[in-house]
């Protein structure tokens, strides 16, 4: 059998087939697996931002419920196996070494035949299938990689729920420079005669989503934020009402509310008690969004990667810390609207140290701190995440807080301080 190290060399090679939007490889890879997507109970979701927090909120409630819950998840912080998990737990090394092993056979005889070799999101996600039907998991929460109609996940002929979380601009070389572009895209999982679930959505957005959902007969529910009442609202959590029901989270910030009732739209569509819900919620944890790391001065780590998340977290700053000394390290991916994020941040910006993520789609540290600069801001670069964090305490004083931004890339070092 393969050893991990075998494993993921395998893995490395086959990502230098980059990305093939597609759906013909991964149909006939499973074919010849005998189609373990078909054999759990799915709950599919798509979009551009939320997408892990709203997945994070129902896999919590289910496991409340007494439910087996496999979860895919795309990207990870903190380790490859993170991306395959049942009831919140990693993948062994063993197990994903099996099954790896498996499915490179099959790819084998695919190439043999005259098929293109899948990709190694394809591989993954087949992967994750074969996990998710081997543990007759009750229910799989499968989270697009990119886009939807095209995106490998896309082979679930029925999903209980089809969820779109909210839209906005990003993988723009690949799904259109447009909102409404973008939303076709997302709007492809949506299967005929069944359940979507969305986010509150731009009209442009909504019209899109209105539309596939009465040409398909499907009933869609979509999260009206009238629907939603803030009790508190704090760095120390949330309390709200949602058509009339009352829910505490641990996850801060006014979009993990809108994701929050998104979920329970999910948890109610699938016939799951209030309860549970409640519970879940309650108890929800979701790493890098916005998570508190250090308490004299503050430190938050949080994984906004693109506009409409930049933006996120600049209202959330405003809000939770007004007046206060904002010092920031950064790392932001070169294919990203860095140049962007650094006009939303700026106003908020009194310092900044900027490192350079572990991926070849980084943009170095230098190149952006002279972004900064530029901005009139301090700016200054860090080699390693401890040289970071070090400037960053060498400089703020225990009123003032440091927040750990740009992109998912980069923080697992952060998170585990």
């Amino acid at each position: 059998m393969m050893d991990i190290n075998t494993a993921m060399y395998y893995i490395d090679k086959k990502n230098k087939l980059g990305i093939v939007p597609g759906l013909d490889n991964i149909k006939e890879l499973l074919r010849r697996l005998d189609n373990p997507q078909d054999k759990c109970r799915s709950l599919h979701i798509s979009g551009t931002n939320g997408k892990g927090s709203i997945f994070a909120f129902v896999e919590s409630a289910l496991i409340e419920a007494g439910f087996t819950v496999g979860r895919y998840i795309s990207p990870t912080i903190f380790e490859y196996l993170e991306r395959f998990q049942i009831n919140k737990i990693n993948m062994s090394e063993n197990t994903f070494c099996r099954l790896l092993e498996r499915v490179a056979g099959v790819i084998e005889k695919m190439e043999a035949d005259g098929y293109m070799s899948p990709t190694a999101f394809e591989i993954e996600t087949a992967i994750a299938f074969l996990y998710f039907a081997e543990n007759k998991c009750d229910y799989m929460l499968i989270e697009c990689g990119m886009g939807g109609t095209l995106d490998a996940t896309n082979v679930i002929k029925r999903p209980l729920v089809s969820v779109i979380a909210q839209i906005s601009i990003d993988h723009t070389a690949f799904l259109g420079d447009t909102i409404r572009e973008i939303s076709v895209h997302k709007a492809g999982i949506i299967k005929k005669e069944s359940i979507c679930v969305s986010a509150p959505q731009n009209e442009e957005a909504a019209q899109v989503l209105r539309s596939v959902c009465e040409e398909k007969k499907t009933e869609l529910i979509m999260v009206d934020e009238q629907d939603i009442y803030v009790e508190k609202d704090n760095i120390e959590g949330i309390r709200f009402l949602y058509k009339g029901e009352k829910y505490n989270i641990s996850l801060i910030g006014e979009h993990q509310i809108i994701n929050a009732a998104t979920a329970i739209e999910v948890l109610n569509a699938i016939n799951i008690k209030y309860e549970f819900i409640k519970k879940g919620l309650h108890n929800t944890e979701w790493k890098g969004r916005l998570t508190r790391v250090c308490d004299i001065p503050l430190m938050y780590v949080d994984g906004a990667h693109n506009v409409a998340a930049w933006m996120n977290l600049k209202n959330n700053i405003n809000k939770y810390f007004t007046n206060r000394k904002i010092i920031y390290i950064i790392g932001v991916l070169r294919d990203k609207e860095y140049e962007k994020m650094v006009d939303i941040l700026c106003d908020n910006m009194s310092y900044a140290i900027t490192v350079t993520p572990d991926t070849p789609r980084a943009l170095d540290n230098y190149t952006l701190a002279e972004l900064i600069k530029k901005k009139g801001i301090k700016a200054e670069t860090a080699d390693t995440y401890k040289d970071a964090v070090r400037k960053a305490f060498d400089t703020a004083k225990d009123e003032d807080v440091i927040m750990v931004c740009g992109s998912l890339s980069f923080i697992s070092d952060y998170l585990n301080m």
